[in-house]
């Protein structure tokens, strides 16, 4: 007993800490007569009252509330609504002002795990893009705002889209794209993108492979050579290659990725300039590498002097960061299978990159993506080729083993 009413006391305390050092906004109440308590905030934060048809334009807002993107809502004429949050449909009744609050202000309070982000808090997150740090999602009046919003929503259960969670497509129908537990981004894929990738003709990464494959025969360099000089016929050569990067190099005593060994071989061996990360031309001879393994299983090396790598991009995609503070782990290994709004969430293998990504419409590596990432939870993306994403990458390599190479793959 008295342990729980310690534990109470503690989160008490520090939520006081917590709300009385938050940014609010000119004319907020400051710290004189606010009182929390640790089941919620029961003081406004603000002098105004919050507006409820404010607030529903706030839930809305891609860049602010967008509420939509992890909630069903009782709004029918608004489509793709996703299904990593509980629906919103009876929020009214299911909660007080002052408990809204709080989950609004900062969720972690009450759930150190949640993946809600902190909506006015500000305090601890890490690598938050530039242009966002230092500031708060939303003001205290638009707390407010939002809190008498989703007040009125009460009892409309029947209004709110029935987006349950995604179904799993039966085991024999994924193989081998599902190896214990371990799913590929093609078993997400509708069946129309499915075709899309497997028609060799219609693929449109195949554009890639045939400048790769022009690309690995071209003589450069004052001693006109060429990646055939050396290597000869790549379907022999370079069968299995792609399967075993990043792996440890003896030289530098760090990572090395394919794209980074390929931009060795031609400054060492062909002696001309190596390819800028993300060119058109590097991603061709990478997909070109990489199609040469089409099928083969990833198996990359995790041990010995790679050890310490693997351990830093484990940890990599277990930190939170950003202004939304969540880490890659929360959308890839808790909620892989549900929506955001009309997006299913994969595991975010990488057996298929390099990859043709529709909303891209081009080809991008491993390094692309772990970037957009980073910026759509709006936090700072490192450079292409930078040691973290290369340890990153090795991680999820590991993580996707056994699954077979896809590139070029398409993915939405």
């Amino acid at each position: 007993m008295y342990g729980s009413y310690w534990k109470a006391f503690v989160i008490q305390v520090w939520i006081g800490l917590l709300v009385l050092s938050a940014p609010y906004a000119q004319g907020n109440r400051q710290d004189d007569g606010l009182q929390t308590r640790h089941e919620g905030i029961p003081t406004p934060l603000t002098d105004r009252p919050g507006d409820a048809e404010r607030g529903w334009r706030i839930v809305l807002d891609r860049e602010r509330g967008d509420c939509v993107v992890c909630h069903a809502l009782p709004l029918p004429e608004h489509y793709f609504h996703g299904t990593v949050g509980l629906p919103l449909d009876n929020v009214g009744n299911r909660y007080t002002a002052a408990e809204l609050r709080l989950r609004l202000l900062d969720p972690k309070a009450m759930n150190p795990h949640s993946i809600m982000p902190a909506y006015h808090t500000v305090a601890g997150l890490h690598s938050v893009l530039e242009a966002y740090r230092g500031k708060p999602i939303l003001t205290a009046q638009e707390i407010e705002d939002v809190v008498a919003y989703l007040l009125t929503l009460r009892n409309e259960a029947s209004q709110t889209p029935k987006a349950g969670r995604t179904p799993r497509r039966p085991q024999h129908e994924t193989s081998p794209y599902s190896v214990a537990g371990r799913r590929s981004g093609y078993t997400y894929l509708s069946e129309e993108h499915r075709q899309l990738q497997d028609d060799a003709f219609g693929n449109p990464g195949m554009l890639w492979i045939e400048r790769g494959r022009e690309l690995w025969g071209r003589t450069q360099g004052d001693d006109q050579q060429a990646c055939t000089s050396c290597h000869g016929d790549a379907a022999t050569s370079m069968r299995g290659v792609r399967v075993h990067y990043p792996q440890f190099d003896p030289r530098t005593e760090k990572l090395i990725n394919l794209e980074q060994q390929i931009n060795r071989c031609r400054t060492e061996q062909l002696q001309v300039e190596a390819y800028p990360y993300e060119s058109e031309a590097l991603l061709a001879l990478s997909a070109f590498v990489s199609s040469q393994s089409r099928g083969m299983l990833l198996s990359v090396d995790v041990e010995g002097p790679v050890a310490p790598f693997f351990e830093a991009g484990k940890a990599f995609f277990m930190r939170r960061r950003g202004q939304l503070d969540m880490a890659c782990s929360h959308c890839h290994d808790e909620y892989a299978g549900q929506r955001l709004r009309g997006e299913v969430v994969s595991q975010g293998q990488t057996n298929g990159f390099p990859v043709y990504r529709l909303s891209w419409q081009t080809l991008g590596s491993t390094h692309r993506m772990f970037a957009w990432c980073n910026t759509a939870i709006r936090a700072q993306p490192l450079a292409y080729g930078a040691d973290d994403y290369v340890n990153l990458e090795l991680y999820m390599a590991w993580r996707g083993r056994g699954l077979p190479v896809e590139a070029p793959s398409v993915r939405r």
